[in-house]
């Protein structure tokens, strides 16, 4: 019986993200209200509100399970400490997996909370594959801090652009063209020209 109950909690919460992912995508983040969410996903207001807090809770879900399937593909792939070049190279075929949670999530139609998430997921991830080459350097002359932002918010727009123009191009091109615009500037840095 706990199996069956478990489903059905599963199944009530998915039909509820669907529901806001859909809805963001057709008229963006701050325009649904959690009526229209139980709208379209068919729930009434108490099962609502039995799983989740508000609109915002509910997309805060969404992101805990992108994120949780992020961190252990990582670690079946081995790639932590990877570097970040293998990094951003996951993470545009995880947004091409799962592109319309990620455009829902980080394109034009999106709200700035689960931008705000991201960036610090990213600033997270991007700063321990980036900690170990920037200790073993003597002349920093841009604090870590600086680097880490600009890494995050190159990647971050150059992901936006992907999702808003419909994946133009795969995933691996988007990586090259990140690290092709990023790497110069960290050769330089890094004192490695």
């Amino acid at each position: 019986m706990p199996d069956k109950v478990d489903r059905r909690i599963q199944r009530t919460r998915q039909s509820l993200q669907d529901a806001l992912i859909t809805l963001i995508l057709e008229k963006g983040y701050e325009a649904v209200t959690v009526q229209d969410v139980i709208d379209r996903a068919n729930v009434g207001r108490a099962t609502f509100y039995a799983h989740f807090q508000d609109k915002e809770d509910l997309l805060l879900s969404e992101f805990e399970q992108l994120s949780a399937q992020f961190n252990q593909h990582i670690e079946t792939q081995g790639l932590n400490g990877t570097d970040l070049w293998s990094l951003s190279r996951f993470m545009f075929i995880h947004a091409g997996d799962y592109y319309r949670i990620y455009k829902a999530a980080v394109g034009k139609q999106s709200g700035q909370i689960m931008q705000v998430h991201l960036r610090k997921y990213l600033t997270k991830l991007i700063e321990e594959c980036f900690q170990p080459q920037w200790s073993r350097q003597q002349n920093n002359i841009i604090p870590l801090e600086i680097v880490i932002h600009h890494l995050v918010s190159s990647l971050l727009s150059l992901l936006t652009w992907w999702l808003d123009h419909n994946m133009p191009h795969s995933p691996e091109r988007m990586a090259e063209i990140y690290q092709q615009l990023t790497q110069p500037g960290m050769d330089v840095i890094l004192g490695q020209k």
